[in-house]
């Protein structure tokens, strides 16, 4: 009777710290849970503030600003993409680009616990933005191996300025506009300050002596159009880039 009470307390006793081995285990991978996926929201709102940041720096020559990114399970990097954005005016009879850029994104990696869905949060992703008030920026979240925010400028926004008499001759005006991201110092880990920096903005201007005139922008296999026709029988484009570093303080 003793050796038996004896065995049953020993296996009740393993059993347990074995149940409280298994609550133990689970309860921190459920407040881990918790944290990466609250890390991971945060990062969402603080890639919205980084492509604010940007596009306002972009406005504004030497001005810079930054965000705090706190990483714990997650990590940000700047990735450069393979392809070139290249910007043609009536390609049929001017074959050469009047630009052609590198591409870089912004991207933030969710921890190994963290989960989302594929979700736009800002912009759309076609090659040509139409109007002042269109974002230049494509913000989103994208699954496949890990969770990821990513933030991008690949393309250009387009605005017609309408038409104007210079020296006695009406002109059709065309804006476009080209966010280049730049790769400044990066590294740190744990609080990461991202900041933007105004590095100049460059304008050329394109005199054609026709009122309709076809934008057209290549991206690796991608391409898109869009063809302006214009009250004035002349057309004069202004291209405006915008160079915005992009580093860690």
């Amino acid at each position: 009777m003793a050796i038996s009470s004896v065995i049953s307390a020993v296996i009740l006793s393993g059993t347990l710290l074995v149940i409280l081995a298994v609550a133990t285990f689970v309860s921190e991978n459920v407040l881990e849970l918790r944290v990466e996926n609250t890390e991971f929201e945060q990062a969402k709102m603080n890639m919205r503030l980084l492509d604010e940041v940007v596009q306002d720096v972009g406005l504004k020559h030497g001005s810079g600003g930054y965000v705090q990114f706190n990483l714990r399970s997650g990590s940000f990097s700047i990735i450069e993409n393979a392809d070139k954005i290249k910007v043609f005016v009536n390609k049929t009879t001017n074959p050469n680009p009047i630009f052609n850029s590198s591409l870089l994104s912004l991207v933030y990696r969710g921890g190994s616990l963290a989960s989302s869905s594929a979700t736009v949060l800002r912009g759309n992703d076609t090659l040509i933005v139409r109007g002042v008030a269109s974002s230049p920026g494509y913000l989103r979240t994208e699954t496949g191996q890990g969770v990821w925010i990513k933030l991008d400028y690949h393309r250009i926004r387009v605005v017609e300025m309408g038409t104007v008499v210079v020296s006695g001759e009406a002109y059709n005006f065309l804006e476009i506009t080209f966010f280049k991201l730049e790769r400044g110092g990066f590294g740190g880990s744990g609080s990461l300050n991202v900041k933007a920096q105004n590095k100049g903005i460059l304008v050329s201007s394109y005199s054609y002596q026709t009122g309709t005139v076809t934008i057209r922008v290549e991206l690796g296999l991608r391409n898109q159009e869009f063809v302006y026709r214009g009250d004035a029988p002349r057309t004069v484009v202004t291209l405006t880039v915008v160079r915005v570093e992009v580093s860690t303080t």
